[in-house]
């Protein structure tokens, strides 16, 4: 199995790595002729056939950050937490609504079991 190549950090790295494979897909239709041999025809599909697939998944990830970047939950968690850094007393009424600690609920029965034998 082939390992897909990571993708690119940024946006502008995606959107050059877009232009390059469009840029490819385009050349090899250009080339595209009747007086091609089958050989060359052939080379021509499975340029276009390795390269499809990896633009598809570019502008997946393109159509994603994109997406990510409006999600308004996520706009929300960032604009509080910058609230929290700013202003202390804000961070201080916060806490009183975060779960104080996260107990499997096995370890809670086992506990009640402890108390009881006691």
């Amino acid at each position: 199995m082939a390992k897909s190549k990571p993708l690119p950090d940024t946006v502008e790295g995606l959107d050059r790595e877009i232009e390059i494979l469009r840029g490819l897909i385009r050349q090899a239709a250009e080339k595209q002729s009747p007086a091609l041999s089958f050989d060359e025809q052939l080379s021509l599909l499975e340029t276009v056939g390795r390269t499809a697939p990896a633009l598809a998944r570019l502008l997946k990830a393109r159509r994603d950050l994109a997406n990510q970047a409006l999600d308004p939950a996520a706009m929300l968690r960032q604009a509080l937490l910058e609230l929290e850094e700013e202003w202390p007393e804000f961070k201080k009424f916060g806490e009183q609504f975060k779960p104080s600690r996260l107990v499997h609920p096995d370890a809670q029965s086992q506990g009640r079991e402890e108390e009881s034998a006691a």
